[in-house]
This record gives structure tokens, sequence and C-alpha cells, in this order.
């Protein structure tokens, strides 16, 4: 007694799928990051017209000197770093660069107002640090970002699907004052 036994696979289309994933992947882990890129940039302009720094405290009052200059010119003297808007108006999303593999660097996209950035963030006592995250900031990016490579995955139906995402949770920034 011979008992035949065919199995018949879908080897080659599960193969085709796995390769074309290899290569879709890192595309959606460079979309994904340039995304928190700019999540970022909204972030810190956000916490900048509050009046909050990077690290969640109030920013260092302006001195009395200035605030009389603002008043006299009839501006608002809070401290949000907003005299013309140019400052952070020159931090645009258009001034995320992909800089690396899965990395992004945030930037000013004119000289002047790097110049005052770098004033504001390093050079004046007291600091005003404005540019830059803390790690609450990147656990709401972080979530962010892999809530979209999860839906971008779910696109390829792949039961090995969470192990990859737990593989693939990570934020890499490059965050700093560009001289130019």
């Amino acid at each position: 007694m011979a008992v035949n036994l065919n199995i018949k696979t879908n080897s080659k289309e599960i193969s085709a799928k796995f390769k074309k994933f290899g290569s879709v992947l890192p595309r959606i882990i460079d979309k994904g990051v340039k995304q928190a890129g700019f999540q970022l940039v909204d972030r810190i302009r956000t916490q900048t017209k509050k009046g909050i720094d990077f690290k969640d405290r109030r920013f260092a009052p302006y001195s009395e000197g200035y605030i009389k200059q603002l008043q006299r010119e009839g501006k608002p003297t809070a401290v949000d770093l907003f005299y013309s808007g140019r400052m952070l108006g020159a931090l645009t999303p258009s001034m995320v660069k992909k800089t690396g593999k899965h990395k992004v660097t945030l930037a000013f996209s004119r000289k002047e107002e790097i110049d005052k950035a770098f004033f504001n963030q390093v050079t004046t006592d007291p600091q005003r640090e404005f540019f830059g995250f803390n790690t609450k900031t990147e656990k709401i990016i972080n979530k962010a970002f892999n809530r979209f490579v999860e839906k971008e995955l779910q696109k390829f139906k792949l039961w090995v699907q969470e192990k990859i995402l737990h593989q693939i949770s990570y934020l890499p920034f490059l965050v700093y004052l560009a001289q130019v």
C-alpha cells in the first residue's frame, strides 16, 4: 500500500512579496522620518509661541530696556521670540532635509535667522533654548512615526508584521543650529 502526497505551495508568491517588502521598507521609514521632522518643526513653533522652551520651562524675561523698546514700537512684550516673524518663519518644513539613511535635519533657511536663533539658543544670558526636543516630545513624535509605519506595513498583510514593527520603533533625529 502506497500513499502519494502532493503538496502545492505558494512559496514563489511569498518570496516575491518579501522581496518587494524589503525594497519598500526603507522608503516607508524615510517618509515616516520626514513626517516626524515636520511634526517637530510644528512642535517647536507651537512651544515657542507659548513662551516655553523645549525643556517645558518658561522663557527667561526680556531685559527692561528691550521691553521698553517693544512698547515704543507697539509690539507685544510677551517672551515668545517673535519680533518680525522672520526667525521662526525661516524654520520651514521645506528645510527638513534628508541627511542620511533614515535621518533628517531641521535647519533655518537664511543665515540672518540662523544667527538670531543661535543668539537666543546659545549666546544670550539667560539662554532661551527653543530649538530642540525632550523625551516627552520624542515619545509623541515616535508614537506618530510608529502609527505611520504600521499603517504602511498593513498594506503588505504579512504575518510577521508585529515582529517587524517592534524592531523599527525608533526616531533618529539630528537637531542643531547649522552655520551656513
